[in-house]
């Protein structure tokens, strides 16, 4: 949550199916593929930064100013997002783009920035009252004026990403995030609480939309069309639904947990988020490796359904072992690194990790949906899911406290039914006999504390099983058939 933008793997544009001419024209996959290298290495920075970021900074603010900013930011985030629509996917992925529809694009970007930003400023005592977190109305209005420089930026973005200029991109992203603890820690360590990161935020955002120009040599100039921006809402709309949709759960922390335990609790659940995110960055690899699949066998429905199945299996795999050792270990790691204020972490840690390997365990299916075009599938698990989970927490904090959010992740579980049904209707269901076996084998390991000490050895038992074994015998296979042909 510290200074990074999370992509929901549900609504990426990276599932369309890979174009023709990144085959036929001389050069171009090539560039992608040094792209993606690019992008890695600014994921494995990313990662570092945030990790040094989130020991120090948190360690230092405490959980009730940590937590009046995470509320802010989180509620930023959300707004911000509406304001983007989804028109740098259109930037990105339209066949053909002018200089005029770049402009035009701008100037619909820059009107929804103001637009936000006025409502949000209206809104203030709204949404404040609501949330009842000391010190959020302020933190907010500063950090909603970054709306204006994060929404104008897309635009210098996507130009760039059309030429596959991910070198530039993972420059300036590195850049941004380095900018932004180079502000934020030492104003932080100045006393300024959680002022220091509000302004270190608005800074990476100023920064990040003036070196995208720069970077893009995109001229910013305000233009109107009715037609183009007619043809970009109607493309960009649907598809950003969704994305909506499942961003609307990142609100229940601020908006339920504020509401009933104030700031405090508030920066405690975040940074249980914000490290079972960390955690989690196995799941982006295995899942763009799924999707890889998919997009070459979405028009087999039987390969396909094979796909998500063993899409389902290594995601749970890579995933469990990464958050159970840290649930075993976290009561003692935890204190140590972050300080004792920050240990009731550790109580609602594995029903967020148990979130976590679920959504892993079902993600497959959502990229399936989204290849078939079936987006509207996708938003009504979304919608389902989201539901459910606001509606638990709802009754759950009340009555429980900050283990009451967690409940409200295990209510949320229910939602995945939706998409199952939605994918056996459109392709045939899955074969989960193992990845359930693995998986439930991991949900009863991360409540050892609630359980008993018996229930680590069950994931271990679970890998043991004839069908586990057999399963992994032949991704043993697959793996070094892979190696020895590279």
């Amino acid at each position: 949550m510290i200074a990074d933008k999370t992509n929901t793997p549900e609504t990426s544009p990276s599932l369309e199916k890979v174009p023709a001419y990144a085959t036929e024209e001389p050069g171009l996959l090539e560039r992608a593929l040094r792209g993606g290298i690019f992008l890695a290495a600014r994921e494995v920075i990313s990662m570092g930064l945030s990790l040094i970021g989130i020991l120090l900074i948190t360690r230092v603010l405490g959980p009730e100013r940590y937590g009046a900013y995470a509320a802010a930011l989180v509620t930023y985030q959300f707004i911000q997002n509406l304001g983007q629509a989804g028109i740098g996917v259109y930037l990105v992925r339209a066949p053909e783009i002018t200089k005029r529809d770049y402009h035009v694009a701008t100037t619909v970007l820059l009107a929804f920035s103001l637009i936000l930003l006025a409502g949000t400023e209206a809104s203030l005592d709204t949404i404040g009252a609501w949330v009842k977190v000391e010190g959020f109305k302020p933190l907010l209005a500063v950090l909603s004026v970054a709306f204006i420089f994060q929404t104008v930026g897309v635009s210098a973005v996507a130009h760039l990403e059309r030429e596959l200029d991910f070198r530039r991109i993972a420059l300036i992203e590195v850049s941004a995030q380095t900018l932004y603890y180079l502000i934020g820690a030492p104003l932080v360590f100045l006393d300024f609480g959680a002022w220091s990161l509000v302004a270190a935020w608005c800074v990476q955002q100023a920064f990040s939309c003036v070196a995208s120009h720069i970077a893009a040599g995109y001229r910013r100039r305000l233009a109107w069309d009715q037609t183009i921006a007619r043809r970009m809402l109607a493309y960009t709309l649907a598809y950003s639904a969704a994305n909506w949709l499942w961003q609307l759960r990142g609100l229940v922390n601020p908006l339920i947990v504020g509401h009933f335990l104030g700031a405090t609790a508030v920066g405690q659940v975040a940074v249980g988020i914000r490290l079972v995110e960390m955690l989690s960055f196995v799941k982006s690899v295995t899942w763009r490796l799924s999707v890889a699949t998919l997009a070459k066998v979405q028009h087999q429905p039987g390969k396909l359904v094979e796909a998500v199945t063993h899409g389902t299996q290594m995601q749970v795999l890579a995933l469990g072992p990464i958050l159970l050792g840290f649930g075993w270990f976290g009561k003692i790691i935890l204190p140590l690194v972050f300080g004792p204020r920050w240990t009731p972490v550790m109580d609602i840690y594995p029903f967020i990790a148990l979130s976590y390997i679920t959504n892993a365990w079902f993600s497959t299916h959502s990229a399936a949906l989204s290849v078939l075009r079936k987006n509207l599938d996708v938003a009504i698990f979304h919608v389902c899911h989201v539901v459910l989970f606001a509606a638990t927490a709802w009754f759950a904090v009340e009555r429980y406290g900050i283990t009451g959010y967690g409940w409200g992740e295990v209510g949320a579980l229910a939602g995945y039914l939706a998409i199952h049904l939605s994918l056996a209707r459109t392709a045939g269901s899955p074969d989960y006999r193992v990845s359930a076996i693995w998986w439930a084998a991991a949900a009863i390991g991360l409540f050892w504390q609630q359980l008993g000490l018996w229930t680590i050895a069950v994931p271990f038992l679970g890998l043991m099983l004839p069908a586990s074994l057999r399963q992994l015998r032949q991704y043993h296979d697959m793996l070094r058939g892979g190696m020895a042909r590279a």
